[in-house]
């Protein structure tokens, strides 16, 4: 019978390695869950989106709890696999204390509680019954890998981990429907690599057809509320351990990270019934406000941006690509804005905030996206795996090909900040020829009285007139009004010995080095900036380098390498914490180093002695 063939189980562990609690793919995401999880589950979804079927992409997220009885997913078994883990992980305490509170949660709880996460107007999860590649093993049983296209929202594989971090057993159970109307359910625990009955397993424990780990495709076996009927993928996090407040924390993440998508009428979520779409984000924003301590979010500005902001556009050229590739700036000013742009995918996901711009001109927010497809594509593959930011990274042992085209994107994607700066800047109020309002002078210039007699009017035929002589007139000075310049003499103290014997010794302080002169020129070539120090004393100094943001402070930065130059040789320099040294400096003699920086855009340095 096929019931009896379905159960939990585990590939043998022949390698004999080990794996603990921290899981590679969910150690991207455990800095903030209750952010990750609902990011993540709702950029696979609109990744899902079919291209034949007209309408938004809708997501549900609905809570519900099952009562634990031996005929659900054979929970005694999984329970007695927890107890296998913890107690292979006996001489490991932290491990061991972290499973047996697992083990005697499952044992003892009556209810589960299940988060079920369902998509609609996608395409499901195609080649369920392939051993090999497919959407259903690039999801269920893959890590580090995705067949999703480039450009997508998530197409490094390691997205599909997040939702592991929102159960208590670190479960997640996929059911699917896909456009071949076949059919597929499977389960999978994240847990550790355990011995039981003298056999050694694997971390990854699956639920389904326990010969081959395969999902379970005849859904009739399934509890009702498992068995999907529409095409589409369904996500079950089983055991959810999130607080009550997670409804509202998952609708203000969602909507500030899929503003665009919500905007454009690509994406509709359903919260536990709360309802997210662009009809209904304008009361979505102001109760997200409303919520914060300061009564102010910053989604507010990225919306009154995009559907207020002036609108500026500029087309990228890539080398070897036909067409251009648009890029869009929504910007609208206002005083209680915080100088921040919202970035994001043509797909309407938003990547990361820009700030920290260069003196501006005005208080200002902004909303940019990238419209060309190729762009996108290009810029998606610079991402993290948690999607905040476009980073290259020339590795110094990459082909010369490579490193070529790595170069191409920095430069595209300073282009781009130089486009947005340049954009900012022109929001300054032009300065009409006819009057200017100087602000302040009201507090210096003399107010006119009431009583005060009108100036007379001059006539015009007056500025005509020639002078013909000048005249001058002495005065003299009454002696309060002459300008003393002689300098006080200094008096003698009667009390003070001159010639003192014993004078208290002065303790000898330990000079700090002097930084008198210090230049920096960013060399764009070779992508480092060279730092030029010239001491007014000699003496041992450690050196901090900051940016100057584009706010007028200060911003610290991340080193990467610093290498001392003597001659034609460059010796590395010893960084802590970004503390440069220490460095032994001679006085007056120029100290050249070379500084590369994690960062990509150009700065204005400034080096501090620490």
């Amino acid at each position: 019978m096929l019931q009896n063939k379905i159960g939990w189980n585990s590939a043998e562990n022949t390698d004999n390695s080990r794996s603990g609690l921290n899981h590679a793919g969910m150690e991207n995401f455990k800095d903030n869950p209750l952010y990750h999880v609902p990011r993540e589950l709702t950029q696979d979804a609109l990744d899902a989106k079919d291209p034949e079927k007209d309408g938004p992409v809708l997501l549900e997220f609905k809570m519900f709890t099952e009562k634990k009885d031996e005929n659900l997913f054979e929970l005694d078994k999984f329970t007695g696999i927890i107890e296998a883990i913890r107690d292979s992980w006996e001489n490991d305490p932290k491990t061991y204390k972290h499973f047996d509170k697992m083990y005697n949660t499952l044992k003892n709880e009556e209810e589960i509680v299940i988060l079920a996460v369902r998509d609609f107007n996608t395409i499901g999860l195609s080649d369920v019954t392939s051993d090999d590649e497919g959407k259903w093993n690039s999801l269920v049983k893959s890590s580090g890998y995705s067949d999703k296209v480039a450009g997508s929202n998530g197409s490094r594989g390691l997205g599909k981990h997040a939702p592991f971090l929102a159960s208590k057993y670190s479960m997640v159970l996929y059911g699917t429907v896909n456009k071949q109307e076949e059919t597929g359910f499977q389960g999978v625990a994240k847990l550790a690599t355990y011995k039981k009955d003298g056999i050694k397993y694997r971390e990854n424990i699956y639920y389904g057809i326990k010969s081959g780990y395969k999902p379970i495709t005849d859904l009739t076996f399934l509890p009702d509320d498992f068995k999907r009927k529409k095409v589409g993928t369904d996500k079950f996090i089983f055991g959810f351990k999130f607080d009550a407040n997670w409804k509202d924390h998952f609708v203000k993440v969602i909507s500030e990270n899929f503003l665009l998508a919500f905007y454009e009428e690509k994406l509709i979520v359903k919260v536990d019934g709360k309802e997210i779409s662009k009809d209904t984000l304008p009361d979505i924003i102001e109760e997200i406000c409303q919520a914060e301590p300061s009564g102010h979010h910053i989604i507010k500005e990225f919306y009154t941006a995009l559907t207020e902001g002036q609108l500026f556009k500029v087309d990228i050229n890539i080398k070897g690509v036909v067409d251009q590739q648009p890029v869009l700036l929504y910007l609208t000013k206002g005083d209680e804005f915080s100088n921040t742009i919202s970035m994001n995918r043509s797909s309407g996901m938003k990547i990361f905030n820009k700030n920290n711009f260069r003196k501006p001109p005005v208080c200002f927010a902004g909303f940019f996206t990238i419209k060309g497809p190729v762009l996108n594509e290009i810029l998606s593959e610079t991402e993290t795996a948690t999607h905040k930011g476009w980073h290259v990274n020339i590795n110094e042992n990459s082909e010369d090909g490579e490193v070529k085209k790595l170069k191409e994107i920095k430069n595209i994607i300073e282009t781009i900040y130089k486009w947005i700066s340049k954009n900012i800047h022109g929001l300054a109020p032009k300065i009409k020829k006819e009057s200017i309002d100087l602000i302040g002078l009201e507090q210096i210039l003399p107010k006119k009285s009431d009583k005060s007699k009108p100036l007379a009017e001059i006539s015009e035929e007056s500025l005509n007139e020639k002078i013909r002589s000048i005249k001058i007139v002495s005065r003299s000075f009454s002696q309060r009004e002459l300008i003393k310049t002689k300098k006080r003499k200094r008096k003698n103290n009667p009390n003070s010995n001159s010639k003192s014997t014993n004078p208290t010794p002065k303790s000898s302080r330990k000079k700090k080095v002097d930084i008198s002169k210090v230049r920096s020129i960013y060399d764009e070539i070779n992508e480092f900036y060279k730092v030029v120090i010239t001491p007014k004393v000699a003496g041992k100094v450690k050196l901090q380098i900051q940016a100057m943001g584009e706010n007028g402070r200060y911003v610290d930065i991340s080193l990467k390498d610093v290498k001392l130059r003597k001659g034609n040789q460059l010796t590395t320099v010893s960084l802590t914490d970004n503390v440069i040294g220490p460095l032994e400096l001679a006085k007056d003699e120029r100290c050249e180093l070379q500084v590369t920086l994690n960062e990509l855009a150009p700065y204005s340095l400034e080096v501090h002695t620490v």
